[in-house]
């Protein structure tokens, strides 16, 4: 993914349309100088007013991507000045566009165990199987994929707001056609939102890590006391 990101003049954030202003149009262009990876500086992050994630393919450099709208059941599309677009539902990428390969769509979601493993774990089916529906040299093809879902250890995770409980979730698939293994990680907050994860989204595609950077409308008022707290300790 494009590396500069210029967000849409108008971004639909939940239910409320706001107006990109020059100030954030040059704290987004700002983060990208220099070539390396994207970094808001706290500053930055503490009022910064759109939802925000970090992004990076395997071993390439770090992309800030924003929320460009939000649409029905719960989708989140995040969008790149190349009008490249993730699509997340319970944290998973479910769509892409403008991609080298596309993820057109994928089966079955209302089974996904992301949405219940970890708020209502005792009831949650752990096996998923779905079907990927894919663009790839302008062609589509379907693949069908069977994965496990396992609950980890409780986990303090560093996010760029601050220190965040989370419930690490591991999910060890199989492509059926091809054989081809894949593990994907998910650290989830109590309440199922998911704030970290790395996912594999094509047979022998890049693994992408997203990393939560703002949530509009999620209180991390804790999260930014303790690190402030740790960073006063750290200074003494």
């Amino acid at each position: 993914m494009s590396r500069l990101l210029l967000i849409p003049i108008v971004l639909l954030l939940l239910s409320a349309c706001t107006a990109v202003t020059d100030e954030v149009r040059a704290t987004i262009e700002y983060a990208f100088e220099g070539g390396e990876d994207a970094e808001l500086s706290q500053e930055k992050i503490d009022s910064f007013p759109y939802t925000s994630l970090y992004a990076q393919w395997s071993d390439n450099p770090r992309s800030l991507i924003v929320l460009g709208y939000v649409n029905k059941p719960d989708d989140w599309h995040f969008i790149t000045a190349e009008k490249e677009t993730l699509v997340l539902r319970n944290g998973r990428v479910i769509r892409t566009q403008a991609l080298n390969k596309n993820l057109l769509a994928v089966s079955n979601l209302k089974d996904d165990p992301l949405r219940c493993i970890v708020t209502s774990q005792a009831n949650c089916p752990t096996h998923w199987r779905r079907q990927y529906d894919i663009e790839m040299a302008n062609k589509v093809v379907s693949r069908e994929a069977s994965s496990e879902f396992s609950v980890q250890d409780k986990q303090v995770l560093n996010l760029p707001i601050g220190p965040v409980n989370t419930t690490y979730v591991v999910e060890k698939g199989e492509f059926t056609l091809s054989g081809q293994e894949f593990v994907n990680e998910f650290w989830l907050e109590d309440d199922g939102h998911v704030v970290k994860s790395r996912q594999t989204l094509f047979p022998g595609g890049d693994k992408l890590t997203l990393t939560q950077v703002t949530w509009i409308g999620r209180d991390y008022s804790a999260s930014r006391n303790a690190r402030e707290e740790q960073q006063g300790q750290e200074a003494q």
